[in-house]
């Protein structure tokens, strides 16, 4: 898994609503964070949400890729998870 994983930026419960106003799918979830896509017409949108602190945040396609594929492909578990921790504390 690519080391140091941020996230673009934190964004609101009414951002969120309005990027995935077309629909969303939770990709997976792990501990207490959820992995989303979600679209706006023909624009996509990717988040990882902390259900513990219920804070959203916008990440880019190649993150999201990185997550997913390490969660379905066979990767460590502890290691998504500390990748989701620096995603959610890239943003203070």
């Amino acid at each position: 898994m690519k080391e140091g994983l941020v996230a673009l930026r934190e964004i609101s419960r009414e951002e969120f609503l309005d990027l995935a106003q077309s629909g969303v799918r939770e990709l997976f979830d792990l501990d207490h964070y959820k992995v989303f896509d979600g679209s706006k017409g023909k624009e996509q949108s990717h988040f990882v949400y902390d259900m513990g602190s219920h804070r959203c945040f916008l990440i880019d396609k190649d993150t999201c890729y990185e997550l997913v594929t390490a969660f379905y492909c066979g990767g460590n578990k502890p290691t998504i998870l500390n990748s989701l921790n620096e995603i959610a504390s890239s943003i203070k």
